[in-house]
């Protein structure tokens, strides 16, 4: 296991490191468009949830932010399965035949 996760290791720190330098460049570009009042209508669709402004910079921001949360939690969930962890779903699955 250990193997394993020394392998992968270096994949996952520059998935982290493109996600956050991206993640920041979007989030300090929106901030900047957001300061000089840029404005389109925007509207994002996203795993279930909808966003809708006027501004390009809070959209920006937006994108940022759930870049960086998508990328994080994908690699944990790969270092948790590399791990042997059993996630939330087998963990439930648990509870539920210890009842």
């Amino acid at each position: 296991m250990a193997l394993l996760i020394r392998a992968a290791s270096p994949v996952w720190r520059l998935i982290i490191i493109c996600a956050s330098v991206l993640g920041a460049v979007l989030l300090v570009g929106g901030i900047l468009l957001a300061a000089l009042s840029s404005s389109a209508e925007t509207t994002i669709k996203l795993f279930g949830n909808e966003l809708s402004t006027t501004s390009v910079g809070v959209a920006m921001v937006f994108v940022g932010a759930v870049l960086v949360g998508v990328a994080l939690a994908g690699v944990l969930s790969s270092l948790n399965k590399v791990a042997g962890g059993e996630g939330r779903a087998g963990a439930r699955a648990r509870r539920r035949s210890s009842t």
